[in-house]
């Protein structure tokens, strides 16, 4: 029996509720299906009996249209705006736990409230022509939608989401140009990548852990199972049919990871040690290949991740060139 079959695991959705300014928790990892084909992208572009249409993942869809007046509650939303010159676009974002970037910009914009709970009066009041909310905000979009509001939700089960929905956000705000050009600079930066690992595969393994106690991981299915495919590593955690497994001590020692990387519930490389006393035994603790992702760049959708992940592969090759 393959070994990624003897450790119990189950499904478990992650769902965030209560983030706030002062210690709330980060925008939620929307729950992946089983398989992402190619095609199954979290922002479909269609045709409808009314013209061009943009659908979510949910069902929401709005007309393809040019949106001066854009209520934003996805800070990924926020950021990308930002990176294709949109910014003039937004007329609010919420507040969070970590600062939406460009910090010196955006805390200049009028707040909404928090992320998971924005005030729905105050959004009303600003009179926009388009809302974009977060993984966290599913019944919200659902509500402004039945009131006859554009409404759509930004999320990402992989890197492909986030090029894609920078493009059609592009076409949404009249800047299509500009987003065509990021993300043809991202996906030159990923295609150094895959050329480099034609000629010298990193042979490393390990997981993206979200929480401790029990210890969990994201799976082949997630956003995270998607970066760790494109830095050419293997991850532990891709076990089919299940997005966030749980991987047992037996499991992590059997496995010995090269690397652990902690979001969410972890804030240092002591929080992953402490969180079984097995890890300091793989190769990961020994040589305390332990690092931590902020869920600013994690977690929020964003084309600015791309430069965090370059820096992961480089410091993932020098450590594979000592192999």
């Amino acid at each position: 029996m393959n070994r990624k079959n003897c450790f119990a695991l189950f499904v478990l959705v992650l769902v965030f509720s209560g983030a706030c300014a002062g210690g709330g928790k980060p925008e939620a990892l929307p729950e992946a299906p089983a398989e992402n084909p190619p095609e199954d992208l979290y922002w479909k572009r269609a045709a409808g009996a009314q013209g061009e249409l943009i659908t979510d993942r949910m069902g929401n869809s709005v007309p393809l249209a040019r949106y001066r007046r854009i209520v934003v509650i996805s800070p990924g939303a926020v950021e990308t705006l930002y990176l294709i010159g949109a910014e003039d676009s937004i007329l609010a974002i919420p507040q969070g736990r970590e600062p939406i970037w460009p910090e010196e910009k955006t805390a200049l914009l009028p707040s909404i409230g928090n992320q998971a709970r924005p005030n729905t009066e105050l959004i009303v009041s600003l009179e926009p022509d388009l809302i974009i909310g977060n993984t966290m905000n599913v019944s919200l979009i659902e509500d402004f939608q039945r009131r006859g509001y554009a409404a759509i939700i930004h999320g990402a089960y992989r890197m492909e989401d986030i090029f894609n929905s920078t493009l059609l956000m592009g076409r949404l705000t009249g800047r299509e140009e500009e987003a065509e050009a990021l993300i043809a600079d991202k996906r030159a930066k990923f295609e150094t990548i895959r050329k480099e690992l034609e000629g010298r595969p990193l042979g490393l393994k390990g997981a993206f852990l979200y929480a401790a106690n029990p210890i969990m991981a994201f799976s082949g299915a997630t956003l995270a199972g998607d970066i760790l495919r494109i830095l050419g590593v293997e991850n532990i955690a891709a076990v089919p049919g299940a997005a966030e497994p749980i991987l047992s001590p037996e499991y992590i020692l059997a496995e010995d990871p090269d690397f652990l990387f902690g979001t969410i519930s972890f804030r240092t490389p002591e929080d992953v040690l402490a969180s079984d006393p097995v890890i300091a035994r793989t190769r990961a603790g020994r040589e305390m290949f332990i690092r931590i992702i902020p869920t600013s760049l994690f977690l929020r959708f964003s084309p600015r991740m791309v430069e965090k992940l370059l820096e992961l592969y480089e410091e993932m090759r020098e450590v594979s060139k000592r192999r």
